[in-house]
């Protein structure tokens, strides 16, 4: 049962987060970056808060400053990021870069968790790079600035699962969470406070959209990730941008183009033969 319903949490956080591309491209239209990434947690913390409350569990002061790092990079940086990112490039794409998290992954894991680097891994980031190159033409909808500021997400989503899988030797993964999540979210308030009425002000469908992914996804993907290595586990985020792209195509009518596919096709090959490739 508790491995069956580990693939049922997977399933669902896939289909959550590729569908959360497609409501921050939504969203963007209405809200800034800052607004966004704050709105999406001024709900969801309440949830990952009474969590803590409920689980009576605490985070050990020594521990505290690296649950806030990977905190930040996972909630401020990655969020803010891809929301301004998106503001330039397509969801689908958008998604397509964020799928490159394993070649982050590999690096921090390599340097954390003594994971090897490989020639095959290598040759799989050359590849998924020269994807994130083509998806930056402008024929496929790319944008350099949109690109660079997706890849900054990306970026920090190395940080944030490699780091999570760290501290995961010693809590339990929904109440670590709950703890990244909100201390994570503290850098937006500053930004928030200035246009809090623009975010009280945003639509319902907005608010559903963003709010109701981001704490079903992340306690999701940390549930699954304390049952599987690392890397491996890194593997089945490739699903995200199927969901991302027919999203956005269907409830956006986002252009397909043959570079999309050209581009998108290589970063997923890429990432296969890195997670794939024997250490």
């Amino acid at each position: 049962m508790g491995d069956r319903l580990k693939w049922v949490v997977l399933f669902f956080t896939i289909l959550f987060w590729g569908l959360a591309f497609t409501a921050i491209k939504y969203a963007v239209q209405s809200l800034t970056p800052y607004e966004l990434a704050f709105l999406r947690f001024l709900v969801a913390d309440t949830l990952f808060i009474a969590t803590i409350v409920h689980s009576r569990y605490r985070i050990e002061r020594s521990d505290l400053l690296k649950v806030t790092f990977i905190g930040v990079f996972g909630v401020a940086i990655y969020h803010v990021s891809l929301n301004a990112g998106e503001m330039f490039i397509p969801s689908g794409v958008a998604s397509l870069i964020i799928a490159m998290s394993p070649v982050f992954v590999l690096i921090f894991s390599a340097m954390f968790l003594d994971e090897r680097i490989t020639l095959a891994k290598v040759a799989g980031i050359v590849i998924a790079l020269l994807g994130v190159y083509v998806l930056s033409h402008p024929e496929s909808g790319g944008d350099l600035t949109g690109i660079l500021l997706v890849l900054i997400a990306t970026l920090s989503a190395g940080i944030y699962t490699v780091g999570g899988k760290v501290l995961m030797r010693k809590y339990d993964p929904l109440v670590l969470t709950s703890y990244v999540m909100v201390l994570g979210s503290v850098p937006l308030i500053p930004f928030a406070i200035t246009s809090f009425h623009s975010v009280l002000r945003a639509d319902l469908l907005t608010v559903l959209s963003v709010v109701f992914p981001t704490y079903f996804s992340y306690q999701g993907w940390y549930y699954f990730l304390n049952r599987e290595e690392a890397s491996k586990a890194s593997v089945f985020l490739q699903a995200i941008p199927v969901v991302s792209i027919l999203a956005g195509y269907f409830l956006l009518g986002e252009e397909i183009t043959y570079l999309t596919v050209i581009g998108g096709a290589m970063v997923m090959a890429g990432i296969i033969i890195v997670v794939r490739s024997k250490s």
